[in-house]
């Protein structure tokens, strides 16, 4: 099975729901521990902006975009589909698709207005460029990084895929886009839904290649 559920991404599926949920239950009621932490750091980004931080952050916030992230989840669904993995490029689209449409929700649901300073339009909670570039991350790790060709590759991928996904993090709140539990919650969100999703991939990509047949001798 080339999409495939490791024990460490199940235990970081459950540590990123409950971290997810946690920051749900402290910025829903708007509770003042969590906007007090959020405010200082926001305090410390307003007074830490550089020239060349200010290009740089630009930089790895247009590349942690929801579009940006968007484009490269439809080229890996392309390349895996040109490559008869139908199934699991499905499954990838389908995991980007129905994540920003559950991120939208909550965003609309929570309805958090975003920092004062700030030059994005829209609500804050989570953050969506959190989200996405978690998601992709996320996505790598179940569907690329197992089937990288040695273990000092996967490791050296595997880093510099998460420090990416925490300098946009980074990002977000240098620019005064977003507040810290923000960009938790994005990254909490993005990373349990591509784990759950994953989940129900193993347990119904079998029923979905013996029931269509069209897919019958494609790989899942």
């Amino acid at each position: 099975m080339i999409v495939r559920l490791p024990n460490y991404l199940k235990k970081a599926g459950i540590i990123s729901s409950l971290v997810f949920l946690l920051m749900v239950f402290l910025v829903a009621p708007r509770m003042a521990p969590i906007l007090a932490v959020d405010n200082s750091i926001e305090n410390t980004f307003t007074n830490a902006n550089f020239g060349f931080g200010d290009v740089f952050m630009n930089i790895v916030s247009i590349i942690g975009s929801p579009i940006f992230t968007l484009v490269i989840g439809i080229l890996l669904a392309v390349a895996l589909f040109m490559s008869n993995l139908r199934i699991p490029a499905i499954w990838v689209i389908g995991t980007i698709i129905s994540g920003n449409v559950v991120a939208w929700i909550i965003k609309h649901v929570i309805a958090r207005a975003r920092p004062l300073g700030h030059l994005s339009d829209g609500f804050s909670f989570p953050s969506g460029h959190s989200f996405g570039t978690w998601m992709i991350i996320t996505i790598f790790f179940v569907i690329i990084l197992p089937n990288l060709p040695t273990n000092n590759f996967k490791r050296i991928s595997a880093w510099i895929l998460i420090t990416f996904g925490l300098l946009v993090m980074e990002s977000r709140l240098y620019l005064l886009d977003h507040f810290l539990s923000d960009v938790i919650a994005g990254a909490a969100l993005g990373i349990s839904w591509v784990i759950l999703t994953t989940y129900l991939y193993t347990k119904f990509a079998q029923l979905l290649r013996d029931k269509i047949k069209i897919f019958e001798y494609d790989e899942i």
